[in-house]
């Protein structure tokens, strides 16, 4: 059985991407243009504990009030700092990254696709044409 996340995580992921890539200038906010129907093949291949784990975390997060998330994320945005090697430090620099590689993989994707019809996709906004050289 393929890894996959719930749509109860999709929904808390959602809410961690908007904390994490709010509208911005030209810059849409994440759940305006995020590919979350990809997130299926970027987990495809991790261990099922670990998605399960996580999509466990993200259906918390769905239930909770943004205000809780955003304090959340700024932990784990600190602990990135903290070189402190104890249990709650560690976690936080994991949950980090692995908040941070799923929301900027679905923010930044090339299949990003606006929902909102005057809403710039980000790649667009930094100007990144992909190249793709076939042999």
């Amino acid at each position: 059985m393929a890894n996959h996340l719930s749509n109860r995580a999709v929904k808390g992921l959602v809410k961690v991407g908007n904390v994490l890539c709010p509208a911005n200038g030209e810059f849409p906010k994440y759940e305006t243009v995020a590919a979350t129907n990809q997130l299926d093949n970027l987990v495809q291949y991790a261990p099922e504990s670990d998605i399960n784990d996580l999509g466990m975390v993200l259906s918390i997060f769905s239930l909770m009030p943004m205000f809780v998330i955003k304090w959340i994320v700024g932990l784990c945005t600190n602990a990135m700092t903290n070189s402190s090697d104890g249990v709650i430090m560690a976690t936080l620099r994991q949950l980090n990254m692995g908040l941070r590689g799923l929301v900027f993989s679905t923010y930044y994707s090339e299949l990003a696709k606006p929902t909102q019809g005057t809403v710039k996709n980000p790649l667009d906004v930094i100007d990144f044409k992909l190249n793709r050289v076939l042999d």
